[in-house]
């Protein structure tokens, strides 16, 4: 007795749909993604895009790494602009003095 998958009917030949969609999912990894990655898709161990543009773990993982390291610089430029601002800076000191309590060598300003 052959264990068939559930997908495999008896009394049909093999590839049905499902058995083809497995052994292309198991044996090629060809793999269609839904939901939000919806018409991408594995073919082997390329990520392959709706247009057909093919990309591999390795670019993958450089893409990612510049992603991280721009968002990075960018952080840093930006507290790097906010601190030079801060210092241009100039603060004024403002000092208030009434007429009335103003004297000079003991003399009152009038």
């Amino acid at each position: 007795m052959i264990n068939r998958p559930p997908c495999w009917p008896d009394g049909q030949l093999c590839p049905n749909d499902c058995a083809a969609a497995l052994h292309e999912r198991v044996v090629y990894n060809h793999v269609d993604l839904t939901g939000p990655w919806q018409g991408w898709r594995f073919r082997g161990r390329d990520l392959v895009s709706p247009s057909g543009l093919r990309l591999t773990p390795e670019r993958l993982l450089g893409l990612a790494w510049r992603q991280h390291n721009e968002a990075r610089l960018f952080q840093v430029r930006s507290r790097n602009a906010a601190a030079k601002a801060a210092k241009n800076r100039q603060q004024i000191k403002v000092v208030v003095i009434e007429l009335a309590e103003l004297r000079v060598n003991g003399l009152a300003a009038g």
